[in-house]
């Protein structure tokens, strides 16, 4: 390989991080709009189709054939990952909400931050195992959980989020 070439890859995986980052970091803040939703476990809902289409897309971008029940499964799995604090905080945020006043103003912004910091998170593992060559249909989750929840806690603790002790790094 000579130096041009060298060059040219270069720019070109700095094309792709680039657009990977605008991708999730406009996954990110619908997602921390979607915690804000009043409704409890609507704002759920939203979050799952908004990651839905951040991995879609991210796939897209590079050049990695998707099907949505894939997308789907992998994402649901992700957040799997995630258990301990999905449960803590997404739930129990979520159901905050029913209690009116203080508890939607609590239980919204838990879960804004939750939702930003799990967004975060799965869009960066992805583009990561993208970028070193995997496919949707080669992705395991298993493989990536200390990863993922090493990008949930350092994107929760700039998010504001508390970090659930019973989640192992």
């Amino acid at each position: 390989m000579d130096a041009a070439t060298i060059s040219e890859d270069t720019l070109e995986r700095a094309d792709f991080s680039a657009d990977a980052s605008v991708i999730i970091s406009n996954a990110v803040k619908w997602s921390a709009a979607a915690g804000l939703i009043p409704v409890p476990f609507v704002d759920l809902v939203t979050l799952s189709t908004i990651q839905f289409k951040m991995v879609r897309d991210l796939a897209s971008l590079y050049s990695i054939k998707s099907d949505d029940k894939v997308v789907r499964s992998l994402v649901a799995t992700v957040l799997g990952s995630l258990a301990p604090t999905v449960v803590s905080t997404s739930l129990v945020g979520s159901s905050l909400k029913l209690i009116p006043g203080g508890g939607t103003l609590l239980g919204s912004v838990s879960v804004s931050a939750f939702s930003a910091a799990a967004t975060y998170a799965i869009g960066k593992v992805f583009v990561r195992h993208f970028e070193n060559g995997g496919t949707l249909k080669n992705f395991s989750a298993e493989s990536i959980e200390d990863e993922l929840k090493e990008e949930f806690a350092g994107a929760s603790g700039s998010a504001g989020v508390k970090k659930n002790q019973s989640t192992p790094k």
